[in-house]
């Protein structure tokens, strides 16, 4: 199974400014993750573009096998260092993780990463060096499932300033408050939501200082597959539903004569759950109208087609995580909950022609297609690694 880093970050603006001199870019593919967070001199618009800048140089040529030394000397030829504070115009963080496992993380004038494996505080093995007549820190190292990292600009350390922290909430005592947290198994969403609301209760509510914050968990990819619409070849009914069952992790169903004719195939008893399971728990959604959900021994969710996957994928595009979903447990909820909490997305999509449905005809494909495009884009858009089988 395929293991990846999860990721979340927020930042907070020092307090006046429109604009945040933190910088973050994210970039996962299926085999490797890169995480950049650059801290621009200063606040505001200048500190922005210049963070803006590194990070970006930064991430494009990480990304491209570039070495420590060209990426440097890039910075360097871009950025100038301030010739008042004889300091740089912008500090970098990057972390690179191959497949799931191999991490290299490189440091200029940035906060160490915290690294968090069964709950305890992890030292890494980082090796300090000059390159360019500027100090970098680096380090290569071993992942495991279920280790959390956090990347933190100064901001996160500086805070409680004068207050709480006479010298600043400072990095061991973040650390610290990181290992409380994961003990709780939060997700990444959780954690960074807690660490940036104590960082804002610090500082009173009033940043002295730009503040970022990256959570990041390693774990294995949750995997869904969804088949919709029978295929236009009767003939292939039987190997799309054998594509089905023998994908990785949830099984989806959606449509009534998708529903049917795997029942048929598989051998198994169709059951039509008639009361809504709303009124089964006694809360009713804020929604109206969703269909009923069936049974099918061995899928996890049966539902009808077109309506309950356009309903899931408003539902989808109001939401930025899970935790964003309606607590409702209707067909279209409960769809777009498995889609969201998934990492790896098959979707098994049936050209059959419906010759009841006017749209079908007129288009010259199922109307189904023109649903599973914009699903496709909704969730491309989180970062989502989406596979359309056409059967």
């Amino acid at each position: 199974m395929r293991q990846l880093v999860e990721s979340t970050w927020i930042s907070l603006n020092k307090a006046g400014e429109e604009l945040c001199g933190d910088s973050v870019i994210i970039h996962a593919t299926p085999d490797s993750f890169v995480a950049v967070l650059s801290d621009g001199l200063g606040s505001g618009v200048k500190a922005s573009i210049l963070s803006s800048l590194t990070a970006e140089i930064a991430a494009r040529m990480f990304e491209a096998d570039g070495t420590v030394e060209d990426v440097m000397q890039t910075l360097i030829e871009t950025l100038p260092e301030c010739s008042v504070r004889k300091l740089a115009y912008a500090t970098f963080a990057v972390l690179i993780v191959y497949g799931g496992r191999d991490a290299h993380l490189v440091l200029f004038d940035s906060p160490p990463l915290i690294l968090i494996r069964q709950n305890a505080i992890v030292t890494l093995p980082l090796e300090e060096r000059k390159v360019k007549d500027r100090i970098v820190r680096e380090a290569h190292f071993a992942l495991e499932e279920n280790d959390y990292m956090v990347l933190i600009s100064d901001g996160y350390t500086h805070a409680g300033l004068g207050g709480i922290y006479r010298m600043g909430w400072g990095w061991k005592n973040v650390a610290t408050a990181v290992q409380r947290f994961v003990q709780t198994g939060v997700d990444t969403v959780k954690l960074t939501e807690a660490l940036s609301k104590t960082c804002m209760k610090l500082y009173n509510d009033e940043p002295g200082d730009d503040a970022t914050v990256i959570c990041m968990k390693v774990r294995p990819a949750v995997s869904v597959c969804l088949l919709t619409g029978p295929p236009a070849n009767k003939e292939m009914d039987e190997f799309a539903v054998k594509r089905l069952m023998a994908a990785e992790g949830d099984k989806i169903i959606c449509g009534g004569s998708t529903a049917q004719m795997t029942a048929r195939v598989l051998g198994e008893k169709l059951e039509v759950e008639w009361i809504p399971p709303w009124k089964r728990s006694g809360k009713e959604p804020k929604k109206k109208g969703s269909p009923p959900t069936a049974t099918i021994k061995g899928i996890d969710l049966v539902t009808e087609g077109i309506l309950t996957i356009g309903q899931a994928l408003e539902i989808i595009r109001e939401a930025k995580t899970i935790h964003d979903l309606p607590r409702d447990n209707d067909a279209a909820t409960r769809l777009a909950h498995y889609l969201l909490a998934a990492d790896d997305i098959h979707l098994i999509v049936g050209t059959a022609i419906n010759p009841n449905q006017v749209a079908d005809l007129i288009r010259g494909e199922p109307m189904r297609m023109l649903y599973i495009r914009e699903l496709v884009t909704a969730l491309k858009a989180r970062n989502k690694i989406v596979k359309v089988e056409r059967v």
